[in-house]
């Protein structure tokens, strides 16, 4: 049974996470501030934690530092209010892995906390994060997993074949990307609009077309929900 730490400062909110957990096959661990959160957390054995953003004391972005800096690999998916993408991003950049919306949702949570499941599956099993294929004129970049850093190796293969004109990025169920790596992928997109090339993103989860749109890559190239709807727009 899987560990799952949350951490907020509302009672209720508290409550309402141990039942949901519960139900969903977790075991939870509550706690009501950030300076409790981080004694828990370093107590304990949690893969994944989930904190609010806004806290006394020792604010979400704080407590995702300080859990990063003790253990990298933790999934930490952090709790907003609706509509503020701008801290989102903030998380990311602090390689937070995803983030929900205030008030609670189940359905969103059980989608957070699947994907963290699965991305947590994913680094056990060593399995790349992206992976890219260049068939002729066409490049498809396929992300599936947590991408933390830059971009640099990818764009750098791209920049090294000259004959590509279109680029296809699709973004999984499941990925997940920080700050450097949206940085990074933004400076692809660039790369491919100065070369007069076409380039289109597919992208299932909802919360990272939001940041795409936040973070401006919707002004560079156009995102759709699925695969095939971006192969249709790029007539491949």
């Amino acid at each position: 049974m899987t560990r799952v730490l949350v951490i907020d400062d509302e009672k209720p909110t508290l409550a309402m996470f141990e039942l949901l957990l519960q139900a969903m096959g977790y075991e939870p661990s509550v706690a009501e501030s950030g300076e409790q959160g981080l004694e828990i957390f370093a107590r304990g054995d949690f893969p994944i934690v989930l904190t609010d953003i806004k806290m006394p004391g020792i604010d979400g972005l704080e407590v995702l530092s300080r859990i990063k800096a003790m253990r990298p690999e933790t999934e930490i998916i952090v709790i907003t209010g609706h509509g503020d993408v701008e801290l989102a991003l903030a998380a990311l950049n602090l390689r937070a892995t995803d983030f929900i919306d205030k008030p609670i949702s189940q359905s969103a949570l059980t989608t957070a906390l699947r994907r963290a499941s699965e991305r947590l599956s994913r680094t056990a099993s060593a399995a790349a994060p992206a992976f890219l294929r260049i068939e002729g004129e066409l490049a498809l970049l396929e992300i599936s997993g947590a991408i933390s850093g830059d971009m640099d190796d990818i764009a750098a293969r791209l920049a090294d074949a000259p004959q590509l004109c279109k680029l296809l990025v699709t973004v999984g169920e499941y990925a997940s990307l920080n700050g450097a790596a949206i940085s990074g992928l933004t400076s692809i997109l660039e790369s491919f609009k100065l070369r007069h090339c076409s380039a289109a993103i597919a992208c299932k989860p909802l919360n990272f077309r939001r940041v795409f749109e936040a973070a401006g890559i919707s002004a560079l190239v156009q995102i759709y929900e699925t695969t095939e709807q971006a192969r249709q727009a790029m007539a491949l």
